[in-house]
């Protein structure tokens, strides 16, 4: 068991560094912040840090820490720059064409633990207080729908949307001006109408149900905003 949960962090700790995490500094947290995280012993983490260590991907300096290699981190930073460029409505316009199939995905391939993790995540998105709050768990309860799939290429390419949304001005310009109690409750039950399909499942109704939602924030964003 020990070696299968190191496997399964060292491939999370890779999806978040292949999305752009830790590569402004290129040091990652060290074990015993990274083991918190993921609560697990120290030794797993120190497994799945060998992992990454072994295939080239992270380089550990004795009492400094870990680090990404610098020539992957170059890659990592140099297609982040690239895709900073991407306008909010073309990185929409994406999520549209991906997420809504990822959904269908998902209703097939998540196992029990990933479909209590998305239903925690709607949770915790209807009883957030603040708009940071739910704006987190809103952003959390799309990457868990997608990591549902167990497709590694389709997570990864959701994370570095993700990473380039984030990191965009407009993008969150355009959030604040537009948000209101009124379209967050049409967001929460949109999503529960995601989350109720994938439970039962129902792999075109989630799609259709995630199509309808991304459909919503879409107009809800753009209209009458000129970028």
């Amino acid at each position: 068991m020990p070696k299968y949960i190191a496997r399964e962090i060292a491939r999370s700790l890779r999806n978040r560094i292949d999305a752009g995490e830790w590569s402004e500094s290129g040091r990652l947290p060290n074990e015993r912040e990274l083991a918190t995280q993921y609560r697990v012993a120290r030794n797993t983490m120190r497994s799945a840090i060998d992992r990454l260590a072994g295939d080239g991907t992270l380089v550990r300096h004795v009492g400094r820490g870990t680090f990404l290699r610098q020539d992957n981190r170059g890659s990592i930073l140099k297609m982040l720059h690239r895709l900073s460029g991407a306008s909010p409505i073309d990185v929409m316009a994406v999520r549209l064409i991906l997420e809504p199939r990822a959904t269908a995905l998902a209703a097939i391939n998540a196992n029990a633990n990933e479909l209590r993790a998305i239903a925690a995540a709607y949770g915790s998105s209807v009883a957030a207080l603040e708009m940071e709050d739910f704006e987190r768990w809103d952003a959390e309860l799309h990457l868990k729908i997608v990591r549902g799939t167990r497709n590694e290429l389709l997570t990864h390419l959701h994370e570095v949307l993700c990473v380039v949304a984030r990191t965009q001005e407009q993008w969150r310009k355009i959030k604040q001006r537009t948000f209101s109690m009124e379209r967050r409750h049409i967001y929460c039950r949109q999503h529960g109408e995601i989350v109720e399909a994938l439970m039962r499942r129902d792999g075109e109704a989630a799609a259709t149900a995630m199509r309808g939602h991304l459909e919503t924030v879409r107009q809800n964003l753009f209209a009458g905003n000129a970028l």
